[in-house]
């Protein structure tokens, strides 16, 4: 018999993609969380090849920061669809899954998530507001000709960046204490503030890290 890809499968027998099916998952684990390293890698390109664009490794960086993003959200979006069926995996495994599909997540871990993506760029922004209202004076001239205003716009990339390497480790551990213990809903806002001052340490110990001379 030919199977649903073409492939030949004996009477009974499952096809090929039926039989790798438990596998995605597990490859997901890895997939996912590589995906988005490397989108946050490449996140700052995008301003910087604005400033210096006779760098073509800048430009190579830009090009490839939204198609690995692309990538990143086909993972999540296969990983949740497998998650749906009734054959999914159950248990602490399925706990695990459930943090890189962004599945069953308590409304504490998703608002830890926003903070962590929306703070930092908001502290930047904080002090240096004129860099992003150059474009009000000087229209989309400011996005070839202005060092101030891109400046600004690889200031606040890199925040992001540093805040969800260095956050995304704390997320899951609040996540893990949520599916674990479902019934302190109280305490996972309590412990918010926490996780905001954990990934500050953060993302200050990583500039520090990456800054450092030799």
């Amino acid at each position: 018999m030919e199977g649903a890809l073409g492939t030949r499968t004996e009477p009974g027998q499952d096809p090929v993609w039926k039989r790798a099916a438990p596998l995605i998952p597990l490859l997901a684990l890895v997939g996912i969380p590589g995906a988005g390293f490397g989108a946050l890698v490449l996140l700052p390109a995008i301003p910087q090849s604005l400033e210096y664009r006779e760098n073509l490794w800048l430009f190579a960086g830009a090009i490839a920061s939204p198609i690995v993003l692309i990538a990143l959200l086909l993972q999540i979006c296969l990983l949740r669809s497998l998650l749906k069926r009734p054959s999914a995996p159950s248990g602490f495994y399925r706990d695990v899954l459930d943090f890189p599909a962004l599945a069953r997540w308590h409304p504490a871990v998703k608002a830890a998530l926003v903070g962590q993506i929306v703070l930092p760029p908001a502290w930047y922004i904080r002090g240096n507001l004129w860099r992003l209202k150059i474009p009000l004076r000087t229209g989309w001239q400011a996005f070839r000709y202005s060092s101030d205003f891109l400046q600004g716009l690889q200031s606040i990339a890199v925040s992001i960046q540093l805040s969800l390497l260095g956050g995304v480790p704390l997320l899951f551990m609040l996540y893990l204490l949520a599916r674990r213990k479902p019934g302190r809903s109280l305490l996972l806002w309590l412990l918010l503030p926490v996780l905001f001052l954990g990934t500050a340490v953060a993302i200050v110990f990583i500039g520090v890290m990456l800054h450092e001379p030799g």
